[in-house]
């Protein structure tokens, strides 16, 4: 998860729309591109049950809902006061939600914060963005999904200050960048876990058809984690990746596009979503084409609606995602930026989920009808921070 231009600044703008985590990068050709491709598995070092009781063993610690953050070191001394930082937003309510915690956090730690505000589908606002935070003497500039070109790497370089980043692909860490939370390895780490209870649910027989939107890169992460997963494992199971443009996308035609794949693949007995709100209307679409109860939905980073299915038993298995969870390691990454310490960019970059099924789902809901956990990841933080 290539570099790449400004003008695709109005593709992400479907993405900030519609993902739980804020944003996505995106690849202005494959928005045109073919709409289907698939693939199966091949020969694979554990097959038939070798591979099922290894999938479900490496799925056992993904079942209990997490208890821990990744972030274990504590901060060396008291960060310094005073120090300014900037977060590039949309209008978007689950960008807001990041903005919203980055500034609690940066407040609670004596920072100034403001918020930029930029149109997605305008790539001169976000260099404009860029550079009313730089007025604003920014010792970190923040923002969600969009990829970066070099000249804006420079630029904030050239003021003096650093970026800060979540779910940003392609990105390359390093100086002036100093994270990117929530970054494809975390897209990988789900695939496989995904691809785990696939592997033993179906009893190393399944046959999936996955909905993807290549011109997400982050997305690929996924898709890609859980192939390997399955041709590792799996040499029975088949899986279909059904390739859905940026326009069919928009336009609300994923549920018919599955159906359709469905029907070209009647022996699928599962089908897969690579982010929680692009399953939005495949049930009623199902039900409508005489698919209920002849396959399994499952798939990534749970949302609202997917979280009520599996409660209702109309979905068999998500992964969990709490997306204010980033804000904690962008924050935490900053205060260690500011003491001069290093930061461990592997933890940064991936971040505690749970396989979530009908049997598990209920008690980690929370009055919001999300899934937030660790549930006090935020006061786990707190204490590395406070600690001298």
């Amino acid at each position: 998860m290539t570099h790449l231009n400004r003008g695709l600044a109005a593709t992400i703008a479907a993405v900030v729309l519609a993902l739980t985590f804020a944003a996505c990068g995106s690849d202005d050709n494959s928005s045109s591109g073919s709409s289907s491709s698939s693939g199966s598995s091949s020969s694979s070092s554990s097959g038939g049950g070798e591979g099922v009781s290894k999938a479900a063993a490496q799925l056992k610690p993904f079942e209990a809902a997490p208890t821990k953050i990744l972030q274990t070191e504590p901060l060396k001394g008291a960060p310094p006061k005073g120090k300014t930082v900037v977060f590039l937003g949309t209008a978007d309510p689950n960008n807001k939600k990041l903005q919203d915690s980055l500034k609690s956090l940066a407040t609670s730690a004596g920072w100034n914060y403001s918020v930029v505000s930029y149109d997605p589908a305008n790539p001169a606002t976000f260099n404009a963005a860029v550079n009313t935070a730089l007025t604003k003497k920014a010792d970190y500039v923040a923002e969600a999904g969009v990829p970066l070109t070099p000249q804006v790497i420079k630029q904030v370089q050239d003021a003096g200050a650093k970026w800060v980043l979540t779910s940003v692909a392609p990105a390359d860490v390093k100086d002036p960048v100093i994270v990117n939370a929530n970054a494809a390895d975390n897209d990988d780490q789900m695939g496989k876990v995904l691809a785990d209870f696939f592997i033993k649910d179906s009893n190393g027989k399944g046959n999936i058809i996955i909905e993807h939107v290549p011109a997400y890169p982050i997305l690929g992460a996924f898709t890609d984690g859980f192939q390997q997963e399955v041709k590792a494992l799996c040499p029975d199971c088949k899986v279909t990746i059904q390739d859905i443009t940026i326009p069919d996308l928009t336009a609300g035609k994923v549920p018919s596009i599955m159906v359709s794949a469905l029907r070209k693949n009647p022996d699928a007995d599962y089908i897969g979503f690579d982010v929680g709100p692009f399953a939005a209307g495949i049930d009623s679409a199902l039900a409508a084409a005489g698919f209920t109860g002849k396959v399994k939905i499952i798939g990534e980073a749970a949302d609202e609606a997917a979280l009520a299915a599996l409660q209702a038993g109309k979905h068999t298995a998500w992964t969990g995602f709490n997306p204010v969870y980033s804000t904690y390691v962008m924050m935490d990454a900053m205060l260690r930026d500011s003491l001069g310490m290093p930061i461990d960019q592997k933890k940064a970059g991936i971040q505690p989920t749970q396989i979530l099924t009908k049997d598990n789902v209920g008690p980690v809901i929370n009055s919001d009808k999300q899934w937030l956990e660790p549930e006090d990841a935020l006061d786990q933080y707190k204490k590395l921070w406070n600690a001298q």
